[in-house]
């Protein structure tokens, strides 16, 4: 077609007749749209998110059944919560998982009188590690941090009076490195093994002293 210099062709927005896109197409076109879009949002919901850790427990364990009317837990340690104490950063802090093996693994089975689980120390300490420098350090993967956890308490049996009639203190210590430096889910993994590990030493060492210094007083 020729345009003339003084009446330019004005341009019209093509419509889908003029491009030989008909009702029917059109419709199938929108339907294969929408099955796409279905796809693609259904891969996406299908893709796994990362999973935390999961809770502490203790119930997998048979239960000590105590004689005593009841069982009580006094968490006397009173977290910074400032550097370099950072057990208020872990998923379940030693403090938590303590009162968490308390309540799973002891059981009031008497009339009279009280066990008390006391949480004396639950800190975490973190120590910065010294890193490789220079070019080598830039390829050289190494833990950034050292961690001291700590977990001291006191289990006693007391009479119905308060009187103290029976009691073991029990430690469980664990020093780690771990490179905090990945992602958080990688830290928080890292932190909760070794809330597992150190909670492992401690239900040992009460289940041993409950059979053994303890055991007068274990149904």
């Amino acid at each position: 077609m020729t345009t003339s210099p003084y009446h330019p062709t004005r341009l019209h927005p093509l419509r889908p007749h003029a491009m030989g896109i008909g009702p029917t197409r059109r419709r199938v076109l929108g339907l294969a749209a929408g099955l796409a879009a279905a796809g693609l949002l259904a891969g996406c919901a299908s893709e796994p998110l990362p999973e935390g850790p999961k809770p502490i427990r203790f119930d997998d364990k048979p239960k000590f059944r105590l004689n005593v009317a009841r069982v009580q837990l006094l968490d006397n340690y009173q977290p910074p919560r400032k550097a370099p104490n950072v057990e208020h950063l872990f998923p379940t802090s030693p403090a938590r998982a303590a009162g968490d093996w308390a309540r799973d693994r002891l059981e009031a089975a008497g009339v009279s009188g009280t066990a008390r689980l006391v949480i004396r120390d639950a800190s975490v300490i973190e120590k910065p590690l010294p890193q490789t420098g220079g070019i080598r350090g830039t390829f050289t993967q190494e833990p950034t941090d050292e961690y001291a956890a700590t977990l001291i308490a006191t289990l006693e049996i007391l009479s119905e009076t308060g009187e103290r009639q029976a009691y073991v203190d029990v430690e469980s210590r664990l020093v780690r490195a771990i490179d905090a430096s990945g992602s958080p889910l990688a830290r928080e993994v890292a932190f909760d093994r070794m809330t597992r590990d150190l909670l492992a030493g401690f239900d040992q060492r009460l289940s041993e002293n409950l059979n053994t210094t303890l055991k007068d007083y274990v149904l």
